[in-house]
């Protein structure tokens, strides 16, 4: 008889907390200005110590619990170090910083957003001038969609990033609010899409009219499942430490004679 309780007890919460989230789904909109409101008068540093405190307690990130214990053992593991890796931390700071650089338009992300940009821009514009397609390759460091943002600002000014997955966690109207024409082409959709889509970006990447964004560190069985994924890696070393590429990256440039520009985001002071 307990266990009947128990399991009718948690089908119950269930089936309440989907009618609520039916019911006052036409709200989220009033909510999102809310949010919007306070990100726009609030400092991010503020804003990050109270999502910190909230990990801490364990009011946010809880659904990361798993992922935190095992980044820590494979942190241990790699490093003989004891510590422990706060994977919901990571995962919601990242979020409230995409959350500030496109419909939260928090003005300090937008600001360092665009320093990003500049200190990018200073490389690709010259490739740019001397008519050299290129193609930008960020590491998966702090956020791939800030990342791409990035990517995205720099000469001339318009992106395609090629993903493995589907990337629309934000919709285009979001991501037209960060001040980007950022565009997105899964490699996992039908081939005759694929082929036509790819065809196109590299027609243009070549013309110099966009910029490829590919992410260079994603693993090679990733997203070839054969033998084939072992060779589908090459070793050399980047920003001074030895690396394992996918060799898409190699290819692509090589289709379009691209110059390769390598960059990653990171948090100052840690």
């Amino acid at each position: 008889m307990a266990r009947f309780l128990i399991v009718w007890s948690v089908f119950s919460v269930r089936k309440w907390s989907a009618q609520l989230s039916w019911r006052y789904r036409p709200f989220t909109g009033y909510g999102q200005k809310a949010v919007r409101r306070v990100m726009r008068f609030t400092p991010m540093p503020l804003l990050l110590l109270a999502v910190r405190a909230l990990c801490r307690l364990r009011l946010l990130g809880r659904q990361y619990r798993g992922r935190s214990a095992v980044a820590t053992q494979n942190y241990r593991c790699l490093t003989g170090v004891e510590g422990r890796i706060d994977a919901g931390w990571i995962a919601m700071r990242r979020q409230l910083l995409e959350i500030g650089a496109t419909w939260g338009q928090h003005p300090a992300t937008l600001a360092q957003m665009q320093a990003c940009t500049r200190e990018l821009d200073a490389v690709v514009a010259p490739l740019a001038a001397q008519k050299t397609p290129v193609v930008l390759a960020p590491l998966h460091c702090v956020s791939d969609i800030l990342a791409a943002m990035v990517g995205a600002g720099v000469t001339p000014g318009k992106a395609s990033v090629v993903v493995s997955s589907s990337a629309e966690s934000y919709t285009v109207a979001s991501r037209k609010m960060g001040g980007v024409a950022l565009s997105y082409c899964s490699i996992h959709q039908d081939n005759t899409s694929l082929a036509s889509e790819l065809m196109a970006l590299m027609t243009n990447v070549s013309a110099g009219r966009e910029n490829m964004i590919i992410f260079p560190d994603i693993p090679a069985d990733y997203t070839v499942q054969t033998p084939e994924a072992q060779s589908g890696k090459i070793s050399c070393r980047l920003f001074g430490r030895p690396a394992k590429l996918h060799s898409g990256v190699q290819r692509f440039s090589r289709i379009v004679s691209a110059q390769v520009v390598f960059y990653h985001l990171y948090y100052q002071h840690g």
